[in-house]
């Protein structure tokens, strides 16, 4: 088996302009306190003992799941949870471009035995709260088949004895199935989308392929929605309602972010 070498990042600018949407002293209180309601919400769509993991996706590219899952981490760092971030977007690799950190060894050189868990785990600290992170790791021929492996449910195993939320970052659904084959496996999964970039069509079809892979659809997060200047809920809105004792809520949960 070969494994690629990551390429130099070629989009250099973009991703700096991404960074700025990462919470630090400067985000928007609005904002802020609307992450926080997040939180609140995966907390309580998530009543159940021990470590909880929850993956972010999206219907298509570029719609904003890997801001998300770095700003969920830290939010919920805040509250003095122990938290991992897991980059299992394995062909395209965000996470550590975003966190300005080289992106090997990671989580393919794990599965296919180059590297011990251990290894691989970086500490991130931001200005108020601090959390691990375990990047993609090189580039593998197969993501689908390592990420559906028993030598990545053993990993995952291992590393919920350790953390309250492992939180993950996973391709784009209605681009390869990497979701729909460890949906199942994880606690919940939060569907991305973007105004303007998300079509109805694409978003249910992304649907569809959570709920036949039997994965827990938790809720639906909209980003780049505008709102009025001055308005309190300006960048960032997030409902849900909760579903206690199934493994599914008997609605679909809608977030919106202007991020």
């Amino acid at each position: 088996m070969a494994i690629v070498k990551n390429k130099k990042n070629t989009n250099a600018p973009d991703i700096r302009r991404e960074r700025r949407n990462i919470l630090n002293e400067k985000t928007p209180f609005s904002i802020v306190e609307e992450y926080k309601l997040l939180r609140t919400n995966i907390m309580f769509s998530l009543a159940k003992e021990g470590c909880k993991t929850v993956a972010f996706t999206s219907a298509n590219m570029s719609e904003g799941k890997s801001i998300s899952a770095v700003n969920t981490s830290i939010t919920f760092a805040e509250m003095n949870q122990k938290v991992l971030l897991m980059d299992c977007d394995l062909r395209l690799p965000k996470i550590n471009k975003l966190l300005a950190h080289a992106g090997t060894p990671g989580i393919s050189n794990v599965i296919v035995n180059m590297s011990a868990e251990e290894t691989v785990i970086h500490h991130v600290k931001t200005q108020n709260s601090s959390f691990d992170v375990i990047f993609a790791g090189d580039v593998p021929p197969n993501p689908s088949e390592l990420l559906g492996s028993e030598r990545f449910a053993k990993m995952l195993s291992i590393l919920s004895e350790h953390y309250d939320y492992i939180f993950i970052d996973l391709p784009p659904i209605n681009v390869v199935t990497d979701a729909a084959v460890i949906g199942k496996n994880l606690d919940g999964i939060v569907v991305v989308t973007r105004v303007g970039k998300t079509d109805k069509k694409e978003l249910d079809a992304a649907l569809d392929q959570l709920n036949f892979a039997n994965a827990n659809v938790i809720g639906i997060l909209l980003n780049g929605v505008e709102h009025e200047r001055g308005s309190y809920t300006k960048g960032y809105k997030y409902g849900y309602s909760y579903g206690y004792g199934s493994r599914r809520s008997s609605s679909q949960n809608t977030s919106q972010n202007n991020q």
